[in-house]
């Protein structure tokens, strides 16, 4: 089968404190690793536009862009909407993606590589505090101590019913108290994706001679219809054979299920300026439809995707009321402009395998 080369995202489980910001990390999970550590987002800027929760962080991509001295370093987030009522067929509004880039000379970080010491200091005062679960941009404190920041009322009264309420009178007794910032807490994990290193590599391009493609469209099949389904356990076989019958048999989606088998544990297809793989051939005007850069007026150009073996590894089950998708299609200006806020936001397409 012909194919165009592309790299391809495994993940990997890596100490914390390798994924810091320092680190220019390509990560799924945990706490953004920021790039701009001062030109940060306000709260009110990561809400869900369907619910107005606060956005949690799904993954980032640091892609430097070389045709750019604004995007020596340059990485892409995206943020999702944890509530599965909001995560509709085929929409994209339960999602933002923001870019962010900075030049090799900037106030953040080394004009060299930094060196992989764990504790090394990395004085976070002179920026915005954070949110103590979500690592977002924190404008208000524990009224008790003050000195433990939050993005949102909602995230200050978890984080106290989970873990601040015990820990809050030493924090007040202690002459000075180091927030978590990029590391993440307790209660954290009770809202954040678990974390994990994003490493990318090339893919294959003959087809795997030791991969039965058949088994593995298979296995791609039953993700989905569990994913429809909701739970196995408490669906009939008659209402599973339903589903079953509703899964797309197109050949669009034929092609993608061969091109996954090569590597079935990728997450992340990497190929900008290229073409996506799209996981069904039902779809709408808007798969072509994508917007100008609305900061520079340019032209938008694919760049990567989010896989739906993804959603294996974040914890979000298979249960009716979570998160899902088939593939999230990112899209960011082809001229990586640098006019409007430190964080721009980009377009993203969210495909599933039904209408």
């Amino acid at each position: 089968m012909a194919s165009t080369k592309v790299d391809i995202g495994f993940l990997e489980e890596k100490e914390n404190w390798l994924l810091h910001p320092r680190f220019f990390p390509s990560k799924v999970g945990g706490k953004p690793a920021w790039l701009d550590l001062k030109n940060l987002r306000a709260p009110n800027e990561l809400i869900c536009k369907k619910c107005s929760d606060p956005l949690v962080f799904l993954c980032q991509i640091y892609a430097p862009y070389e045709d750019s001295d604004d995007g020596f370093h340059r990485t892409v987030f995206i943020f999702v909407c944890r509530n599965g009522s909001c995560c509709q067929t085929n929409t994209s509004d339960n999602f933002l993606v923001l870019r962010c880039q900075l030049p090799r000379q900037n106030d953040f970080y080394s004009f060299e590589p930094s060196e992989e010491i764990e504790n090394q200091d990395f004085p976070m005062d002179e920026w915005p505090k954070l949110c103590e679960l979500c690592g977002v941009k924190a404008p208000s404190h524990c009224s008790k101590c003050k000195k433990v920041y939050y993005c949102s009322r909602k995230h200050q009264v978890l984080d106290w019913q989970k873990e601040h309420k015990g820990i809050c009178p030493e924090i007040q007794k202690a002459n000075s108290y180091k927030s978590s910032n990029f590391k993440v807490t307790q209660a954290g994990k009770s809202i954040l994706f678990k974390e994990w290193e994003l490493i990318v590599d090339e893919e294959d391009e003959e087809d795997p001679k030791n991969v039965d493609e058949n088994q593995e469209m298979e296995k791609l099949r039953k993700l989905m219809q569990e994913k429809r389904a909701g739970t196995l356990s408490n669906v009939s076989k008659d209402e599973l054979e339903q589903y079953t019958k509703t899964m797309p048999e197109d050949k669009v989606f034929n092609k993608f299920s061969k091109r996954v088998a090569r590597h079935p544990d990728q997450v992340l297809r990497y190929d900008r300026g290229g073409s996506p793989l799209w996981i069904s051939g039902n779809t709408d005007n808007s798969i072509i439809n994508v917007p100008n850069c609305q900061f520079c007026g340019g032209e938008r150009q694919f760049e990567f995707q989010i896989m739906p073996q993804l959603l294996n590894f974040i914890d979000v089950g298979i249960e009716l009321n979570s998160i899902d998708w088939g593939v999230l299609v990112v899209y960011t200006c082809k001229a990586s402009c640098s006019q409007g806020p430190a964080y721009k936001e980009e377009y993203v397409i969210k495909q599933d395998l039904s209408n």
